[in-house]
């Protein structure tokens, strides 16, 4: 790949023309938000959203009321803007607006990537299929969740630090420090951004120390760097100071959950819903050697995203963000190349569709998109009681007497929020703890593991649990865990249905009334 040494593209907003490519272009941001809009489908959504009602409840908590195992470890709330915006949509109007909202943030951050690799001379064919790649490589990650408040600012964050590149300008910089703040209250992503711009300014550095006349001067490059202080220092400015760092720090080198939390572990090219992603960046691979408009820090940030897709499945929406403008640029510098090899004449100037036809494909892209949108908030994945969710258990469990509760993980953030006492049929429930639930760095490396040892039912499992004295197990029919208590003495079935068994310890199965016929021999 050659690195061009002229100025940096401009950011091109062009005049309307409904042509056949902007047609498609417009036809894919439409479809866009109908992918973005997606069921809740996450579990931790829903502790989430209990969190974020405490918080308005009581102010943002410091210490885990909602486990029995970690009780004094620190309570780090690093997505409280978050939980109080849930909280606060979901208790007015239910589960729509948060989708729609999350949505919308989502196509933010497309249409500010979209419009970062726009340059004269671009094909906005080109354009629209890069555009439609992006949706398409994150359909398994897209939905109402936190980090795509981080995807939404991340695209903020690139046309900010293009246009600085374009025309130096410390008021354009001045606007980091407020997204910063707001982005450090909603998402621990902010490092991404953080990152984003030191990654920036690297290579601005590179293309100063090549000589490129069109770099930034000295001085500019030094603003950039207090920029990044800045940014840095108002992502502090938020409930927790300076322990927000830690929240991810420990996350991302934690290990344990490295092993065994699927959205930390590398994408799996061999899966089909990995395959859009992959060839993203085989492609990318191929075409780069064309693309001759892709400045050094551009090239640095489509590497970084990279490396970020290799290391987490969750962040393939950075990766093709960061790495769209040298797909574009790779891609039209190989369509320029195969036409002049084949002496091909020039392109001619399009004519504007006709008006029936742009009207007829947007009416049918729009209908499309609402049907979508419309299957999507009605989907049972958006309700508490919903048919996706072990609604028998949840009931027995909240009217049952007070436990300590050991739970699958995936419905451990369900069962939080269904054992709060602002229930939504106006019913109290009884004050449980979880043992573990979906913030695993707010349990601890330690804890984390003893659950692992323990759902396996690996040897010593029951020490575990008489450790941190259990009263209630919950675990599918055909669990491992299920299998060991069935022979333990004391240990009594008192609850099942074809898919789960509920076991209360030795001295804790009185008060519990529900149905045992179903319960394993």
């Amino acid at each position: 790949m050659s690195v061009e040494s002229g100025a940096p593209p401009p950011i091109v907003i062009r005049r309307w023309a409904p042509d056949g490519p902007t047609v498609f272009l417009l036809a894919v941001a439409i479809l866009g938000f109908a992918a973005f809009t997606a069921p809740q489908y996450d579990p931790d959504f829903w502790w989430h959203l209990r969190v974020g009602l405490d918080i308005l409840a009581s102010g943002v908590p410091l210490h885990n009321a909602y486990t029995f195992t970690a009780a004094t470890h620190p309570f780090i709330t690093q997505e409280w803007g978050s939980e109080v915006i849930y909280a606060l949509l979901y208790r007015a109007l239910g589960m729509d607006p948060v989708i729609l909202l999350m949505a919308l943030v989502t196509w933010v951050g497309l249409v500010f990537g979209v419009m970062r690799a726009n340059r004269q001379g671009l094909s906005r064919w080109i354009l629209a299929l890069g555009a439609a790649l992006v949706v398409i490589s994150g359909l398994q990650i897209w939905g109402p969740s936190p980090q795509m408040f981080t995807f939404g600012f991340l695209g903020i964050l690139l046309v900010l630090l293009d246009a600085y590149r374009r025309r130096p300008s410390r008021w354009l910089l001045a606007w980091l420090v407020p997204l910063f703040v707001v982005w450090g209250n909603l998402h621990g992503g902010f490092l991404i951004g953080l990152g984003v711009i030191a990654v920036f300014l690297v290579g601005e550095l590179i293309s100063s120390w090549l000589g490129d006349e069109h770099s930034l001067e000295s001085r500019r490059l030094f603003d950039l760097g207090l920029g990044l202080v800045l940014s840095a220092l108002a992502a502090m400015v938020n409930p927790n100071g300076l322990a927000l760092y830690l929240y991810p720090l420990h996350l991302l080198l934690s290990p344990v959950a490295q092993a065994n939390l699927n959205e930390w572990q590398p994408p799996d090219f061999h899966a089909l819903a990995s395959l859009p992603v992959l060839a993203l960046l085989l492609s990318t691979i191929l075409v780069a050697r064309w693309a001759r408009h892709t400045r050094p820090a551009d090239l640095l940030l489509a590497l970084a995203g990279t490396a970020l897709l290799l290391y987490a499945v969750r962040n393939i929406p950075i990766f093709a963000i960061l790495v769209l403008p040298l797909w574009t640029d790779g891609l039209q510098g190989l369509a320029d190349h195969v036409r002049t090899a084949r002496r091909m004449a020039p392109r001619h100037r399009r004519r504007p569709a006709p008006r029936w036809f742009v009207g007829a494909v947007l009416l049918i892209v729009v209908l499309t998109s609402a049907v979508r949108i419309s299957a999507q908030l009605s989907s049972a994945d958006n309700y508490l009681e919903g048919s996706v969710y072990p609604v028998q258990v949840g009931k027995v469990i909240c009217e049952g007497p007070p436990a300590r509760v050991f739970a699958p993980y995936g419905s451990s953030g369900w069962l939080l929020y269904r054992l709060d006492h602002r229930d939504p049929a106006g019913r109290d429930c009884a004050p449980d703890q979880l043992f573990i639930f979906g913030e695993v760095d707010l349990m601890g490396p330690k804890v984390l593991k003893q659950y692992l040892r323990a759902v396996s039912a690996a040897p010593g499992t029951m020490a575990i649990l008489s450790h941190y004295q259990v009263s209630l197990v919950w675990q599918g029919r055909a669990d491992p865990l299920t299998r060991l208590l069935q022979n333990q003495p004391g240990w009594m079935c008192v609850f099942a249905n074809k898919e789960s068994v509920l076991y209360a310890s030795p001295g804790h199965s009185g008060g519990w009334h529900a149905p045992r016929s179903d319960c394993p021999a």
